[in-house]
């Protein structure tokens, strides 16, 4: 599970690793199970998301998306 800090305006990515088939289906995909996006605690600026995924699944803060690139 991972806990992230979210504040208005940000966003995360949820999206298959680099590793996956391009030809896997959606049920093969989840066969591991959903992703779980729960709130965990809010305040006047931000709210803490845990964020729990099959392994097969990369999460990713978006600010950070060009550093991987």
């Amino acid at each position: 599970m991972l806990v992230l800090e979210r504040k208005t305006g940000e966003s995360i990515l949820i999206y298959p690793n680099e590793d996956i088939r391009p030809e896997m289906t959606v049920g093969e995909l989840f066969s591991k199970g959903p992703i779980k996006v729960a709130v965990k605690c809010r305040d006047q600026s931000a709210i803490k998301l845990a964020i729990d995924a099959p392994y097969n699944m990369k999460i990713l803060r978006y600010e950070l998306l060009d550093r991987i690139k």
